[in-house]
C-alpha cells in the first residue's frame, strides 16, 4: 500500500475510487448520441458503428460508475441535508445504467438494422439516458463542491492567498510578504490597553 500512495498519491488520499470512474461513462455516452446524431444526418455507417462502440463502452463505465458509487454511498459521511441530494444523484445513476443498458441490449438484437421507427425511438431513449446523466451529475457535483462530502479539508494558513492575476508579477508577492511580516512583528509586539 505504501508502495502505490508513493505512486499515485492522489488517489491514495480518496475516501473511495468512484470518482475514477464517472468520467468514462460522461465522456462515452456523450459521444455515443453525438455519433449517433451525426451518423443520422450525414447517413453513414461508419459514424453508427462507432456510436455502438461508445455506447458498448459507456454502459461497461456505466456499471462500474454505479458499482463503486453504491459502495461510496455508505463509506462516505454526509448530513441529513446532503442526504436526499445523495439519492437524487444515485435514482438518476440507476436510470442511465439502466437505459444504457437497453440501449446496448436492443442493438445486439437487432444487429444494427433499424426501421426509421425504432431508430427514432432508440434516439429518445438516449436522449433521456444523457438528460438523467447531466442532472445526475450536477447532483453529484453539488455534493462535492458545494457541500464537501469526501472531501478533505485543507488547512489555510491566514494570509497565505496566492494571486494567480497577470498584472502584479513579483512586485505583489513582496507587498504581501512585506505585509506579512508588518502583521507578525505587531503581534510580537506587547499592546498598551
Amino acid at each position: 500500500m505504501e508502495v502505490f500512495s508513493g505512486i499515485l498519491p492522489g488517489i491514495a488520499e480518496m475516501a473511495n475510487i468512484h470518482p475514477l470512474f464517472v468520467h468514462f461513462p460522461i465522456a462515452l455516452l456523450n459521444g455515443f448520441l453525438l455519433m449517433e446524431l451525426l451518423g443520422a444526418i450525414m447517413d453513414k455507417k461508419s459514424l453508427r458503428a462507432a456510436a455502438t462502440w461508445m455506447l458498448y463502452l459507456g454502459t461497461l463505465g456505466a456499471v462500474a460508475t454505479v458499482i463503486t458509487g453504491l459502495i461510496a454511498e455508505s463509506s462516505v459521511g454526509h448530513g441529513a441535508g446532503v442526504h436526499e441530494l445523495m439519492l437524487s444523484h444515485k435514482n438518476h445513476g440507476l436510470v442511465v445504467l439502466a437505459i444504457a443498458l437497453i440501449l446496448s441490449i436492443w442493438r445486439i438484437a437487432v444487429g444494427g438494422r433499424f426501421s426509421a421507427k425504432s431508430r427514432a425511438a432508440h434516439f429518445i431513449l438516449a436522449v433521456v439516458m444523457v438528460g438523467n446523466m447531466t442532472i445526475g451529475a450536477d447532483k453529484g457535483g453539488m455534493m462535492v463542491y458545494k457541500y464537501g462530502v469526501s472531501v478533505q479539508a485543507v488547512p489555510q494558513e491566514e494570509g497565505g492567498a496566492h494571486d494567480h492575476g497577470s498584472s502584479g508579477g513579483h512586485g505583489e508577492m513582496e507587498e504581501t510578504e512585506e505585509t506579512d511580516s508588518q502583521h507578525d512583528d505587531e503581534g510580537s509586539a506587547p499592546h498598551d490597553h
